[in-house]
């Protein structure tokens, strides 16, 4: 019984880890490139 509740939380744990991880590429990926790199371009602008 105690192993069958550890498994469960592992997979809610593992699926709510995979589900950010998606989350994150998908907002990776709307990003511009300007807005990506914005940062590192001014520093570079600067020098």
């Amino acid at each position: 019984m105690r192993r069958l509740v550890f498994v469960i939380a592992l997979l809610a744990v593992a699926t709510a880890g995979i589900s950010a991880s998606f989350a994150a590429v998908h907002h990776a990926k709307t990003l511009t490139f300007a807005e990506r790199f914005a940062p590192a371009l001014d520093l570079m602008a600067k020098q």
